[in-house]
């Protein structure tokens, strides 16, 4: 058996993983790689990361980029997945990524998903099916009460049944809940008080609309205290983001429809347009940036420092996440093509 490398992800590659172990294990196995689609999305959930809303302008992949991109994802040996914002929202686009991608052995392993979209049996056998014979391998259905508060039950039912349906149970990350079991969750997603003791029993991380609508819900603390904030799959706790930032241990890559790769979404690393995702992996990602250089030697704190020369006043915060995404907001201006895209940063909707 090879031997586990000392990130503590498998060192098998990612399809053998996919095909003996399915998707559902892999991405825990392989860590995982995104095209984010679009920004724009059917919901505006409370707790998006990257400020994903139906206001945002219509911007996505082109086919001959999503392609592309999908290649240059393929080489990195994660599991990739097409995503968003809501990919469905442009469905035939993705279609047309994921048939083309597969002549070229560039497939996604999967397509990440509400269930919003999934109004009828007939249109979510169509469209997941054709999705599998495109090349995708499985689907990721959202189930928290920050997604389901927003549509009928039903319909992520009938997502996670036809899904399983297509793709086999071991492709598929949902979990199996009744009706019951949604209708309850859609009453914490729908209840002030319910919704504020579940954000403090499981806290999102307060970035982008978490950081604006969910922050109020948790106690302030000493930064001193952040050290200890849980962080991304194994990443060990501290204060720095060094295993964020790194090619070799950093959970996750996206590359958004500007070409943008980041890892911490509104924290750009580079451009693809500029350089192959290839190259900026060996070369560790923007390091001469002094934002990324702050976060990946000191962390958030580091940010701090950097905006407390520029003037920033310090502010209350209740998370290590939540102070760098305070201290973004005011340090935007001074690094604009580090800091962004609009969308994470509100400029476009709230």
């Amino acid at each position: 058996m090879p031997q586990q490398p000392a990130n503590g992800f498998s060192s098998i590659p990612v399809d053998t993983v996919v095909e003996t172990e399915g998707v559902a294990r892999a991405i825990g196995l392989k860590r995982v790689a995104s095209l984010l689609l679009t920004y724009r999305c059917t919901l505006a959930c409370a707790h998006c990361l990257f400020n994903c809303s139906p206001r945002h302008p219509r911007h996505f992949h082109s086919v001959e980029q999503g392609v592309r991109y999908l290649r240059m994802l393929r080489t990195i040996d994660r599991c990739v997945h097409i995503a968003g914002g809501e990919a469905m929202m442009e469905y035939e686009t993705m279609l047309a990524i994921c048939r083309e991608a597969s002549r070229h052995g560039a497939a996604p392993h999967f397509i990440e998903s509400n269930a919003a979209w999934c109004t009828s049996t007939a249109k979510a056998r169509s469209r997941l099916t054709e999705l599998q014979a495109a090349g995708v391998r499985g689907f990721y259905i959202s189930d928290d009460p920050f997604h389901v508060s927003h549509f009928p039950a039903d319909r992520y039912l009938r997502c996670c049944d036809i899904a399983v349906e297509v793709f086999g149970q071991k492709n598929v990350v949902a979990p199996t809940l009744t009706k019951a079991d949604l209708l309850e969750r859609q009453r914490i997603g729908r209840d002030p008080e319910r919704l504020a003791a579940f954000v403090r029993q499981s806290p999102p991380r307060m970035v982008g609309r978490a950081g604006e609508t969910l922050s109020r819900y948790l106690p302030v603390r000493p930064i001193e205290d952040f050290a200890g904030d849980d962080m991304w799959e194994k990443a060990p706790r501290g204060m720095s983001c060094a295993w964020e930032f790194s090619p070799e241990t950093m959970w996750e890559i996206h590359l958004d429809p500007y070409g943008n790769v980041q890892t911490c979404c509104g924290v750009i690393l580079g451009n693809v347009e500029q350089a192959p995702l290839s190259e900026q992996m060996a070369s560790g990602f923007a390091t001469g940036d002094p934002v990324v250089t702050a976060l990946r030697e000191d962390g958030p704190v580091g940010l701090l420092r950097l905006a407390e020369a520029r003037g920033y006043q310090r502010e209350q915060y209740v998370q290590k996440c939540h102070l760098c995404w305070q201290v973004r907001k005011f340090l935007r201006s001074f690094y604009p093509a580090t800091l962004g895209p609009d969308e994470i940063y509100g400029q476009m909707s709230s």
